[in-house]
């Protein structure tokens, strides 16, 4: 029977094609979309950490400023827990790095990290060679000692076997090999780590680390954070005078590679996807409710022959499940091609995720794919089925097939509404964020109107070569000198930011003598620069002057503000000349002499709140930055008028051991900032145009359905004097109380919807009337073109062509 069934179904569809074909499209779409988005929730959220006992590691840390995350601790605080955490099996720190190493006469930059000798076995990680990290290789004056990766290995050390004791210089040190690590370790405990050195961390030192901790078999994760609030007092204590902590706390480990705000925008992502998907099966389920109405004298006469009401539903169901299936083949290559714009965007290719992110179709995901399928059947099978089982037989034999289908059209009528409504909300998310990207666009950036032209790289110098700040100055002065005799290079500069992209850092500011405020000391985006840093990015001084060889390390420390800092700090006077505290209330704070003003400029991504932000010299740095890992920007005056091998060329031409990495443009650095609201505007976007397109789609079909099925009754009208307004009022009618409806339910589902959408960091609002009034519009636009071709189809009905078989 069930055969029989199937091929039953596969008959009535083949002598429909453009009705199974459009059927598929619009469920293999709306399929698609949504699977491509679970299998971003399976791979960012639901897939586990590939360590034993994935649910017990926990990141160790204070709570971040944004709440999402967690940030460094201090080592004392780390030493503290160390040996007095109870709820903790082991506890390890790391501190992430970037590794200069000497290859074929050259050093090549690899990310790594320092980590304590108990970090491996933490994360269960068994060398693939020689040995691990022991606690005496943490020892102040211990030898120095490395782990590679096998990636690097392989690559760098042609798999040498005997790997294990060959020296090899490291940031321009020689290290001892004792071990190799596999693949699979490539995350551990930064993505893409290649380099593992001991950390070493001596009482007093005060240094920024990262802490990893598994709870003990018998703890479970609220135990261990009362624990920490148990240790607050003693966790203050361990911190320098002068400096406070927003208290230790733990989170799952898993957080520091998939943030929580990150987790939720994906799952309100798979939320709107299953809205498509929700509107894909109305869709079929309208076009399937007409196919029954065309064969409900065919349905009747099978059930005046003995067909039970359950063969009835069963054989609706089943064209439903064929049609399904038959969309699994449009839905899955979506599904790839989707994962595949994903790893471009935010990788330049798959190895630049981490390795256990498999970005692609996996058994968890063809298992969905297959339950999707079975539930898109029911929910587009389930109401044709149940108005055909419903159908009065006795009153549609009499009618000879041309009964009333009132009961048909009304259910129809409602699933319109609904798609309406559906609409309306994806439309409203849709637009929530094309309007944050252009809220992004639209706000200058201070040094980005010259962004396709300028260059940037990172630049990390041998450590052991560059022991004091005079000497690395010494260095970038040189490779910028040489740089700027290029007939294609309008200027050159050195600094640890990137305008309207990479942030220097966050620091405390305040005027001298005041006192901290309640809400705690202002804060300023702060870039260390030298003197051609206006004229690389062409941001414009106001007042005052700009850096210049007077500012030495033994000289006045100064500093150039810019305009939002002026107006927070002295909105009625001139800046020029005046005093500013950096990181006041700290044993080492210093004062600074303002010496010129610029434009306001925005130092870290274009996502981030904007705030006043202020230069120092890169002269005076000393003991502020970490100069031997600074960026180098090259502004040519074409875009491409400068090569990644040419600036390589240049700073190995004054020192071959320096590792030249990420080079990028200004512009592509500022894009990378903004990937998140991208990919948030692109997919909700393409949602909303998809929904769009189904909503347009079920409007004409039902409209369509109606005046095909009115066709006698428009006859009559015309025959007894009706014109053509009042045909298309009959007809209007019933569009506009289904358009009526269904945006009245849609605007009360959107008002919620964009306050969940709603997000400072991301420039997106809630209740936004600069959304809501185009949505409505665009909604009625497309209801407009859609009722188009029925009404003039409505006007075009000859009475006697309509009256004749009667």
């Amino acid at each position: 029977m069930i055969v029989r069934e199937f091929r039953e179904a596969w008959r009535r569809l083949a002598r429909r094609p453009g009705y199974a074909l459009l059927s598929v499209a619009v469920l293999g779409v709306g399929l698609g979309v949504t699977l491509f988005l679970f299998s971003l929730v399976n791979t960012l959220i639901l897939e586990p950490l590939p360590v034993p006992h994935p649910e017990r590691l926990m990141a160790l840390g204070e709570p971040s400023h944004s709440g999402n995350g967690i940030d460094s601790l201090d080592s004392d605080q780390y030493l503290a827990l160390r040996d007095g955490l109870r709820s903790a099996d082991e506890v390890g720190a790391y501190v992430p790095i970037g590794a200069g190493v000497e290859e074929n006469g050259g050093a090549r930059y690899y990310p790594g990290s320092r980590v304590t000798a108990s970090m491996m076995p933490l994360l269960g990680v068994t060398p693939l060679l020689g040995r691990g990290l022991l606690p005496s290789d943490e020892a102040p004056g211990a030898p120095d000692v490395v782990l590679l990766g096998e990636s690097l290995w392989r690559r760098g050390f042609k798999a040498d076997p005997h790997i294990a004791g060959r020296a090899v210089r490291i940031n321009g040190e020689w290290a001892t090999v004792v071990g190799v690590l596999p693949a699979s370790a490539a995350y551990m405990p930064v993505s893409g780590s290649e380099v593992w050195l001991p950390l070493t961390l001596p009482p007093g030192q005060h240094r920024e680390v990262r802490g990893v901790v598994r709870l003990a078999p018998d703890h479970q994760l609220a135990q261990a954070r009362a624990e920490l609030d148990a240790w607050a007092a003693r966790l203050q204590a361990a911190l320098p005078a002068g400096k406070h902590t927003r208290g230790v706390t733990l989170k799952p480990w898993k957080f520091s590679f998939v943030p929580e705000d990150m987790r939720q925008w994906v799952w309100l992502m798979f939320g709107a996807a299953a809205l498509v998907l929700l509107l894909a099966c109305v869709n079929v389920a309208n076009l399937q409710l007409v196919q029954t109405l065309q064969r409900r004298h065919e349905l009747a006469l099978r059930g005046a022959l003995g067909g039970s009401r359950a063969r009835l539903v069963s054989a609706a169901l089943t064209e439903s499940l064929l049609l399904s299936l038959a969309a699994l083949a449009v839905a899955l290559p979506i599904v790839h091609w989707g994962n595949r714009w994903i790893v471009s965007v935010y990788f330049n290719d798959a190895s630049g995720a981490a390795p256990f992110h498999h970005f692609g179709l996996d058994g968890r995901v063809l298992v969905a794919a297959f339950v999707a399928a079975v539930l898109s059947t029911a929910l587009a099978g389930v109401i044709p089925a149940w108005r055909a089982a419903r159908a009065d037989l006795q009153d549609v034999l009499r009618d000879g097939g041309k009964g009333s289908s009132a009961g048909f059209a009304r259910v129809t009528r409602i699933m319109v509404v609904a798609e309406v409504a559906l609409t309306v909300v994806l439309l409203v998310g849709a637009g929530t964020f094309l309007r944050a990207v252009g809220s992004v666009l639209s706000q200058p950036v201070a040094g980005a109107a010259h962004a396709t032209q300028v260059l940037t790289a990172n630049v990390m110098l041998p450590a052991a070569s560059y022991t004091d700040d005079a000497r690395r100055i010494r260095f970038f002065d040189a490779v910028g000198e040489r740089l700027r005799q290029d007939a294609g290079v309008v200027d050159a500069t050195v600094s640890d930011t990137v305008p309207g992209a990479v942030l220097g850092s966050h620091e405390d500011v305040s005027l001298p003598g005041h006192p901290q405020p309640a809400d705690g000391w202002p804060r300023a985006q702060m870039g260390i620069v030298d003197p051609h840093f206006l004229g690389t990015y062409g941001v414009h001084l106001r007042e005052g002057r700009f850096f210049d060889p007077r500012d030495r390390a033994d000289s006045a420390p100064v500093a150039v503000v810019d305009a939002k800092m002026t107006a927070a700090m002295w909105p009625r006077d001139n800046a020029v000349g005046r005093k500013l505290v950096l990181w006041p209330g700290r044993p080492f704070a210093l004062t600074l002499t303002v010496i010129g003003v610029i434009e306001p400029l925005q130092l870290d991504g274009v996502l981030e709140k904007s705030r006043p932000s202020l230069l120092l010299p890169l002269g005076q740095s000393a003991g502020q930055s970490p100069l031997h890992a600074v960026g180098l920007a090259v502004r040519a005056h074409v875009a491409g008028g400068l090569s990644a091998q040419q600036l390589a060329d240049a700073v190995h031409a004054v020192e071959p051991q320096a590792a030249v990495y990420g080079v990028r443009s200004q512009a592509a650095a500022m894009a990378e900032a903004r990937v998140g609201l991208t990919v948030l505007s692109t997919v909700f976007g393409a949602l909303g145009l998809v929904a769009l397109l189904l909503a347009g789609a079920g409007l004409y079909g039902v409209l369509a359905f109606s005046v095909a099925q009115r066709t006698r009754e428009i006859g009559i009208r015309r025959a007894i004097g009706a014109g053509n307004r009042a045909i298309m009022r009959e007809v209007g009618r019933q569009l506009l109380w289904q358009l009526g409806l269904g945006l009245g339910i849609g605007l009360l589902l959107a008002w919620p919807w964009s306050a969940l959408l709603a997000d400072p960091g991301l420039h997106t609002r809630a209740h936004d009337l600069r959304v809501f009034a185009p949505v409505l519009l665009i909604v009625l636009l497309v209801a407009l073109i859609a009722s188009l071709v029925p009404l003039l189809r409505a006007l075009r009905v000859d009475p006697a062509i309509a009256l004749r078989h009667e």
